[in-house]
């Protein structure tokens, strides 16, 4: 069996490889994180002072597609044990800087993400609105640490969008990101990301065409009236992101 996590310090120096963890909260609400059938890298030095700890998400072939980090506060199991000075499972007492349902769900979306064989777009499509806001993190860091940039460089290619399936901004991003990038790909998560993605290094850059079919369907869609964090409804948000690409010389062509 392939190990699905790597363990790695603040140096990027590799403590060691793990199969499974598990997060939860004890009754004071402090969170603990388990690490199943841990083994130690030969040369990992055991460290009294580790404070914060990276988990790398290992894909089928041993590749690391993402990571997460945890600010360690001390071990739980074994008691009185040097973090990580032998092979087993390790309890420890740590912080997550979401609530640790949502960091839970989070990893379970990795595990989409492992077999390169298996990958294909609109995994997010069943997702409610909160797991698009996850996935939208999931999707931004694994694009970044695998350099997934399909067509990159290249101007004049023509991709497709439903509008059927764009209900809320974070399903147009997710989009139009696989439409350039292939599957869990990246284009933006916001208007500002972008305006930095169609100026390179992302993937395909202007000119460009989306041919979007289903566009009236979209537009008077009353889903899309619900506002985002920063007040503004989410057909507001695609509509300015289309005005972005048209003064980007992308051309949208409505069906």
């Amino acid at each position: 069996m392939s190990d699905k996590y790597m363990l790695y310090d603040w140096d990027e120096q590799p403590i060691g490889y793990f199969q499974e963890l598990r997060l939860e909260n004890d009754e004071s609400y402090r969170q603990h994180l388990t690490i199943y059938r841990f083994r130690k890298h030969p040369d990992y030095i055991p460290n009294q002072s580790l404070d914060r700890i990276y988990v790398g998400i290992l894909d089928t072939g041993g590749a690391m597609i993402g990571q997460y980090d945890f600010p360690l506060k001390r071990v739980l199991q074994p008691a009185e044990s040097i973090p990580f000075s032998h092979d087993g499972d390790w309890k420890l007492l740590v912080h997550t800087y979401e609530q640790v349902a949502r960091t839970r769900r989070m990893f379970e979306m990795w595990d989409l993400l492992r077999d390169p064989a298996q990958l294909q777009c609109g995994l997010w499509v069943d997702f409610n609105l909160e797991e698009r806001k996850i996935w939208q993190t999931v999707a931004r860091t694994y694009a970044l640490q695998t350099n997934k940039w399909r067509n990159q460089g290249q101007t004049g290619i023509t991709i497709h969008l439903d509008g059927r399936l764009i209900t809320d901004e974070y399903a147009f991003f997710f989009m139009l990101g696989e439409q350039l990038n292939g599957p869990a790909g990246y284009y933006g998560s916001s208007l500002d990301a972008l305006s930095d993605c169609l100026c390179g290094d992302f993937g395909p850059i202007p000119p460009f065409t989306v041919v979007w079919s289903h566009y009236h369907y979209m537009e008077n869609n009353e889903l899309l009236q619900r506002k985002n964090e920063n007040g503004y409804t989410m057909l507001k948000v695609i509509q300015t992101a289309i005005s972005i690409l048209e003064e980007s010389q992308v051309t949208i062509i409505k069906e």
